[in-house]
């Protein structure tokens, strides 16, 4: 008998089992990845927004300042004002959506007046 050189059939199946395994955990790395930059780029927004109305809150005259809320970018934003001596506690709340789920984060900041 000859000797011939190659692989077998059994190899064959081996290594293109061990290559679909491969394969489908770069998929499903890949959906993790897509998803957590979706939800981080949604908590970016959101802090943008809370940091846009600190800001508007600090314009505006001690005297003149309130609570409210508004919806901002499809944020549902709301903030509550508590009088200190010389400063005023301030508290963000924006809604918005995480990986199809709606999240809350809380900003906080005392402002000068």
């Amino acid at each position: 008998m000859t000797s011939q050189r190659g692989f077998t059939i059994i190899e064959l199946l081996v290594a293109v089992v061990i290559f679909s395994v491969g394969l489908l955990a770069l998929a499903g790395t890949a959906s993790v990845i897509l998803t957590s930059l979706t939800s981080t780029q949604s908590r970016t927004i959101a802090a943008g927004v809370a940091e846009s109305r600190f800001e508007r809150i600090r314009a505006t005259a001690c005297a003149a300042r309130a609570a409210g809320s508004t919806t901002t970018r499809g944020i549902a934003e709301s903030w509550t004002l508590d009088r200190l001596a010389r400063a005023d506690d301030v508290t963000v709340a924006v809604t918005f959506l995480s990986s199809h789920q709606a999240r809350t984060e809380t900003f906080r900041s005392f402002l000068p007046c």
